[in-house]
């Protein structure tokens, strides 16, 4: 479904009812966790997985891409932190697997947000 909202004035709160959803067919939902490794205490992580479905050949098709952006925690030192409920919705129509199964491909990475980094720009 797709609904056009429009908002007339910046700032303030915009509160918009989509309605119902009603159910689209059969599916599945696919859950995934991670833990991110020696997060260093007051920095927050984005993390990115893109999500493909293998065929019979191990040809790739597109299922989703999602963004997170994981807070900083505030512990004394780094430490791993864990991320669950990362879910993908998987319509059956769109579905290359064959009688096996449908098989996936999970790319994902991480990116420090508050690192203190710098970096100086010369001039070329």
């Amino acid at each position: 479904m797709e609904k056009a909202i429009a908002m007339t004035a910046c700032g303030g709160l915009l509160v918009y009812d989509l309605g119902p959803l009603p159910p689209a067919g059969e599916g599945c939902v696919l859950e995934l966790s991670l833990t991110l490794e020696q997060v260093r205490p007051e920095t927050r992580t984005a993390v990115a997985l893109t999500l493909t479905e293998l065929d019979g050949r191990d040809m790739e098709y597109p299922r989703g891409m999602r963004t997170l952006l994981v807070p900083a925690h505030h512990d004394e030192g780094p430490r791993d932190v864990t991320v669950q409920n990362i879910r993908f919705l998987l319509p059956c129509e769109l579905s290359v697997g064959g009688p096996e199964g449908r098989r996936f491909r999970v790319r994902y990475e991480r990116q420090c947000i508050d690192c203190p980094a710098v970096c100086e720009l010369t001039q070329v």
